[in-house]
């Protein structure tokens, strides 16, 4: 993803910067000092420099990329019409007034996979009534998507994606990614990887009432 390749990116810039720093104070101590105080004190700058660059380097490497705040949370979703598997067109403005999951999926992703039966337990527990789970097909064709879902059953209404405006329209960058939508159409919550029913049910629980 691109948040993923901008941290990798950070985080070589760190190490390569960390390396000329490193390799300067080793040749500044390595140095022969008659002065034994003296080379104490280079010793010890060595390692007041080298801490927060091997600090700042490992954050960057283990940084999750799902834990970085969507430039979408707190702004309107955008609008989409867009085709059912049944054929109908349905649009984001018709389903203001409920809750709505919007979960980009394809059936060539495995954690899709995984994360399919949390959304069958989620859509058993919320009426439709009162929560709309949108699938929009990602990169994918109908024929995978029918033979998929006659397999492992359908937890959310189908929609397809062709051209992939919807995907970059939210910024999309790999799936499965879930937008949590409020009544008034406003994105409370993004989530970038398998969801689990815990989570789904506190986001669910946050988002406001109409």
């Amino acid at each position: 993803m691109a948040i993923t390749g901008f941290l990798r990116g950070r985080s070589t810039r760190f190490f390569d910067g960390g390396v000329k720093i490193l390799t300067g104070l080793h040749l500044l101590t390595s140095q022969e000092e008659p002065d034994t105080s003296c080379f104490v004190k280079r010793l010890l700058l060595f390692f007041l420099i080298a801490a927060p660059v091997v600090a700042l380097l490992a954050f960057g490497l283990t940084r999750d990329a799902r834990e970085l705040p969507s430039t979408m949370v707190g702004k309107k979703a955008p609008s989409f019409a867009l085709k059912s598997l049944e054929g109908k067109t349905v649009t984001l403005d018709s389903l203001l007034g409920k809750k709505i999951l919007v979960n980009f999926w394809a059936t060539w992703c495995g954690p899709c996979y995984q994360e399919h039966p949390v959304l069958k337990a989620v859509r058993k527990k919320y009426p439709n009534k009162d929560l709309e789970i949108l699938g929009v097909v990602y990169q994918d064709n109908e024929k995978n998507v029918r033979e998929y879902l006659k397999e492992n059953g359908a937890p959310f209404t189908v929609l397809f994606d062709p051209d992939n405006k919807t995907g970059i329209d939210y910024g999309v960058g790999g799936v499965p990614e879930t937008f949590f939508i409020d009544q008034r159409g406003i994105i409370r919550e993004k989530h970038a990887g398998i969801l689990t029913q815990p989570y789904v049910e506190f986001i669910l629980s946050r988002l406001s009432k109409p």
